[in-house]
């Protein structure tokens, strides 16, 4: 086997570690950012405006559980 053919070999598997490792990085980099957006959902799902009926828009809800409410 010649040296170009033998450096072919070796590269293909490094690439490939390192697009494995890339992807885990940015797995692991999201998880706060899915941790975040789940308790907003809990959040307006749970947000009740006016005598305990879930009349508040979306929009409202949100403002509520940014800390705009009351």
């Amino acid at each position: 086997m010649s040296t170009k053919e033998t450096s072919k070999i070796q590269i293909y598997p490094l690439f490939a570690a390192i697009s494995s490792a890339s992807l885990l990085l940015i797995s692991i980099s999201l998880l706060p950012i899915a941790q975040w957006a789940k308790t907003q959902n809990d959040c307006i799902d749970k947000t009740f405006r006016t005598d305990g009926t879930n009349n508040a828009g979306v929009p409202s809800k949100v403002w509520s559980c940014n800390g705009g409410g009351d």
